[in-house]
């Protein structure tokens, strides 16, 4: 049996699968009272009546006291959910049936709704545990390592090459070169799956177009909008130099003339949104136009691993724009 593992709580797919699981197990019961709707539709309404608010206090006390028990191993952290299960069941068959008889009491609630609680907590934890096994497995970790080693080989060679032209003439630049280069080449060998913070991604992008801006010169012009006080917030290693590779590889590459690119970090709604939009030029008929979906799939598919459905990856065109830009626009949690 895979070790139990408390969910985050907070987590808005964490509470909609807790929500799946306890309207169908009510489905179940109500349908196992009888074959004709009017035996099994009062007891659907009054299980969902039970249900839901069971389901609300046990997700809002996971999510409040998680600072208290994430310390503790993992029998103790399994038991204070599975407690936590059956409290809540209890509460809540004491509020809705004080609501039902309008105050006038009725004694305990029923001991049957706290071992359907705690039974369904059990049960909700123990899948969360299997689907924690399923989604690290080396398949996954492989991606994240192909994620993190994204420095595409010619890039390397550019880049070595930049640093060769420059030696003689302006030593410190060359010098500079291969500072970043180092630096970007520590970010990919890193660990997948670790964070970094807003600064540290940000002068990782800074160092890719740095090495970038020797190849292309004026050819790529770059602009900067990165909200102060997020410099410390921490998100997924090798966030934002993915979507600047791609403004390179598929804007100013494929640009005769400047091509801009815009880069931003904000917080937006409740969210942090990472931002690249750069000029490019549509392709002709008969060439593919889609080369960037393969790198914005791997970082999605990422996100899906690290933050479930909190996050969310977009790209498209810009509409109405000339030049035409393409926009991906990232959004965490914060």
């Amino acid at each position: 049996m895979p070790a139990p593992l408390l969910p985050d709580a907070c987590n808005a797919g964490t509470a909609i699968r807790a929500y799946i699981l306890v309207n169908a197990v009510v489905m179940l019961l109500a349908l196992a009272a009888g074959p004709r709707p009017e035996q099994w539709w009062g007891p659907l309404l009054q299980g969902v009546a039970v249900a839901e608010p069971a389901a609300a206090i046990w997700l809002s006390f996971m999510c409040l006291s998680r600072r208290s028990w994430r310390r503790l191993g993992t029998l103790w952290r399994l038991a204070v959910g599975v407690v936590a299960g059956a409290a809540s069941g209890w509460m809540a068959q004491a509020l809705v049936g004080s609501v039902l008889t309008l105050g006038e009491g009725g004694g305990l609630p029923d001991w049957r709704s706290a071992l359907v609680g705690a039974a369904l907590a059990a049960v909700f934890l123990h899948y969360l545990g299997l689907r924690a096994q399923a989604l690290t497995p080396a398949t996954v970790q492989a991606r994240l390592d192909e994620l993190q080693a994204r420095i595409r080989p010619h890039f390397l060679f550019n880049a070595l090459n930049a640093a060769s032209a420059l030696v003689r003439e302006r030593p410190q630049q060359a010098e500079q070169v291969l500072d970043d280069l180092a630096e970007l080449f520590r970010a990919t060998v890193s660990r997948p799956g670790t964070l970094s913070t807003v600064a540290e991604e940000v002068d990782l992008a800074r160092r890719y177009l740095g090495i970038e801006a020797v190849r292309f010169g004026d050819r790529m012009q770059v602009r900067w909008a990165v909200e102060p006080g997020l410099e410390g917030l921490r998100i997924p290693a090798l966030t934002l130099q993915p979507l600047v590779e791609n403004a390179v590889r598929h804007g100013v590459e494929s640009c005769a003339g400047p091509c801009l690119i815009d880069v931003w970090v904000t917080p937006r709604a409740g969210m942090l949104e990472i931002g690249v939009v750069n000029d490019y030029v549509v392709p002709r008929e008969g060439r593919s136009g889609n080369g960037t979906r393969v790198a914005l799939s791997n970082i999605t598919q990422r996100l899906r691993l690290l933050y479930d459905i909190t996050a969310e990856l977009r790209h498209g065109r810009v509409d109405g724009l000339d030049p035409p830009r393409y926009r991906v626009r990232i959004r965490l949690p914060l």
